[in-house]
């Protein structure tokens, strides 16, 4: 029962940290915010969460779960490389905070600094090496490591300045797999415009209102989450 009752309340947490980052940022949201939307102590959150970074980092980790999912359900094929759901994944990301201000916030500041950069680097590489992503007897992981590294500092950077360059959602996403396969995974010309093909036919089927309704609801009670 006491299990149970801290697996609820950790979910309580996490679900009015995200809310709580949407509509302030993360560096305006404090602890006792966070202590006081969630109807507990200060003390008590420090219970579950002795530092900020490892409450954020939960709740980027379902962020990411979600997203993920929602992109594998809505590839029709179920077979496509890695790299073109890598393609849909960063695409759905920066579709999102294109069109929505509070997850626009945490994108953007997410890529406002080395610190927050080379967090989300140790988390995506920490996911991916999780779920098993990029097979071992086809990519070299210390290539992959270096890469998303790469990406994440890229992507950022091409998210920030999309208005000066007129990027979208989708070329941001190319521009991203490109650099990634060609790069580091050290893929043939053939293999990235196959990967980009088949990306482009998952980003053609997603709903982006129905991945902004998981996103909103991945707290909600009876959904899996990581904690």
């Amino acid at each position: 029962m006491a299990r149970r009752k801290n697996y609820k309340r950790r979910r309580i947490i996490l679900s009015n940290t995200f809310h709580l980052i949407r509509e302030n940022g993360m560096d305006n949201v404090s602890f006792q915010m966070i202590a006081e939307r969630s109807g507990i102590s200060k003390s008590l959150l420090q219970s579950y969460y002795s530092h900020k970074a490892k409450l954020t980092d939960d709740v980027v980790r379902n962020l990411l779960n979600t997203l993920d999912r929602q992109v594998e359900k809505f590839n029709e094929t179920k077979d496509s490389d890695i790299c073109a759901r890598t393609d849909a994944f960063i695409y759905t990301i920066a579709k999102l905070g294109i069109s929505d201000r509070g997850l626009d916030r945490i994108i953007s500041e997410a890529f406002a600094s080395n610190e927050t950069l080379d967090n989300w680097s140790r988390m995506l590489t920490g996911w991916i090496t999780q779920n098993r992503l990029f097979a071992e007897d086809k990519y070299n992981f210390d290539d992959v490591q270096t890469g998303i590294a790469f990406v994440v500092t890229g992507v950022g950077r091409l998210y920030r300045d999309r208005d000066l360059h007129g990027l979208s959602a989708e070329q941001m996403a190319d521009y991203a797999t490109s650099a990634l396969m060609y790069t580091f995974l050290h893929c043939s010309t053939k293999q990235i415009k196959k990967a980009l093909s088949d990306g482009h036919k998952i980003i053609a089927s997603i709903d982006i209102k129905k991945v902004h309704h998981a996103i909103d609801t991945m707290f909600a009670e009876g959904k899996e989450i990581v904690c």
